[in-house]
């Protein structure tokens, strides 16, 4: 690569529109006559990482996929490279071989492990003298000490043309995509393998990865009908598969950013559905700006009082809870409806923390990762600030220990979805479904549905909501818990003065 050359980095940014730092690779090496390298890198570090599955690593080739797709069917003489390294020895290997004068990304809020690598990446730059041009995600914005005038900027972002790249000055441009040979041990055919023996092989089906298919998606969903039930099924686990966006692991992974599906609902006739769905587009971003912030919440409480919290731990019941055998029916279908599709609506992702760190009582660090490996649109921004809030450990938002039975009853009335998933009880009577054992054994019996391949609950669930609640309560009463959520607040709550009209109060 000559001295100009440019390596775009693709990390959570796995599409070819609204890219910016592709734009401004393209442009640089137009105008200088550089080189340019498209270049995925598949890092044994973050294969071997807890929240990785092997339907995370599918999801991201499959993107790939797709961008090699785009890149032939219109021509842009480019290729995208996938190699499978460390991300400092591909770098090294790049500055031998064939030089590098800068490096395009996206700033990434991910886990631990991608912060303390893009800081290595940029001692590495400083070092040798190479421009490293980072571009911040839509919707989050690095460095921010408070929340004030955040909600004016996203909209301001929001608002902004896409960032496409200039394909007809690439195209006219003398600049040509660099050559490069990598080593053999580092090419790469398939999807490579997660390196911890935690992993998730659910059968799916799995929704298939790629900028055409997150884009067929937001039309189904926008042009085609799906919103119009939006709200009304957006809690019920079995019609919210067809009736929610289905957009999250696009977003997760870059396949499509969040102005392009903002600017698609804003083009479209307005209606509950429409403003409900565009204050969770709003929601997605607060989540991940309090991440940006205080990225620690990725394994200590937020509210640092909370260490205090006595907690129990159970491994069988840890273990029954991952794999779906609670005893529980509504608890049991979501875990493994989850385990094998990656899918599952808010309400009863919820429901599942709750029922870990409450019923249960265990910490929420006990079930963060199965549940990271488990959706496939894992998040890290959302996915840690969610499981704080659910867990009930923030001291600022409202506690809420959820009824299994209960939401049952109201979310799947008819027993359709634990059916589905949890066989065992597919003859057993809407009446009994969601509390199987409070039947009468004789009516079981005669019904032919009594049996033992379903456990009965594994915990006496009206004595364990009682003892979360008053646990719960008691301790956010306490001076240093109070004490903390005013840090919390000042640190990440939209000041009131700053809301305008149809914008929600954001925690």
């Amino acid at each position: 690569m000559a001295a100009g050359g440019h390596v775009v980095w693709f990390k959570r940014d796995l599409r070819t529109r609204d890219h910016e730092p592709l734009q401004r690779a393209l442009q640089s090496a137009s105008h200088a006559g550089g080189k340019v390298l498209l270049l995925q890198v598949f890092e044994p570090g973050l294969l071997a990482h807890p929240t990785t599955s092997s339907r995370h690593v599918r999801f991201q080739w499959e993107c790939g996929d797709d961008i090699q797709f785009t890149l032939k069917q219109e021509s842009w003489g480019l290729t995208f490279h996938r190699v499978h390294a460390p991300v400092l020895d591909v770098l090294d290997h790049l500055r031998q071989t064939v030089g590098v004068a800068a490096i395009h990304s996206h700033e990434e809020t991910g886990v631990l492990w991608t912060f303390d690598r893009d800081k290595k990446v940029a001692q590495w730059c400083h070092a040798h003298g190479v421009l490293w041009h980072e571009v911040s995600q839509a919707g989050v914005q690095r460095r921010r000490t408070s929340r004030a005038g955040w909600v004016e900027a996203w909209h301001v972002n929001m608002a902004r043309p896409w960032a496409n790249p200039d394909l007809e000055s690439w195209r006219a441009s003398e600049g040509r995509e660099a050559e490069v040979v990598w080593p053999a041990a580092w090419t790469l055919q398939e999807a490579p393998s997660v390196a911890h023996g935690a992993d998730l092989n659910g059968a799916g089906p799995f929704q298939p990865g790629g900028e055409r298919s997150g884009h067929a998606y937001l039309k189904s969903f926008l042009k085609e009908g799906r919103i119009h039930t939006y709200q009304k099924h957006i809690s019920k686990p079995e019609f919210s598969r067809k009736s929610c966006s289905r957009l999250s692991p696009y977003l997760a992974w870059g396949a499509m950013t969040i102005r392009q599906v903002y600017q698609a609902l804003e083009s479209t006739s307005q209606g509950r559905n429409h403003h409900a769905f565009g204050s969770r587009l709003r929601w997605h971003c607060h989540f991940i700006q309090k991440f940006e912030s205080e990225h620690a919440l990725e394994w200590r409480n937020v509210n640092r009082a909370y260490d205090a919290l006595p907690v129990h731990r159970n491994p069988e019941w840890l273990a029954r809870w991952k794999e779906g055998a609670t005893g529980v029916p509504l608890v049991d279908a979501c875990m493994r409806a989850v385990r094998e599709t990656g899918y599952l609506n808010f309400r009863m992702r919820a429901m599942l923390v709750s029922f870990l760190t409450h019923h249960m009582n265990h910490a929420w660090q006990d079930g963060v990762e199965h549940l990271a490996r488990c959706f496939l649109d894992f998040e890290p921004g959302i996915h840690y600030s969610q499981f704080q809030m659910q867990a009930g450990v923030t001291g600022i938002n409202t506690v809420r220990i959820y009824n299994p039975v209960k939401q049952g009853q109201e979310q799947d009335p008819e027993g359709n979805f634990v059916r589905s998933w949890v066989p065992e009880l597919e003859s057993v009577p809407s009446e009994w479904i969601h509390a199987p054992w409070t039947a009468p054994p004789m009516e079981a019996a005669m019904g032919g549905w009594a049996s033992e391949a379903y456990p009965d609950p594994m915990l006496d669930l009206t004595e364990a909501a009682r003892a979360a609640r008053e646990r719960m309560w008691a301790f956010r009463k306490r001076p240093d818990v109070k004490a903390e959520g005013r840090r919390i607040l000042a640190r990440h709550v939209v000041p009131p003065r700053a809301q305008t009209k149809g914008r929600m109060r954001e925690l």
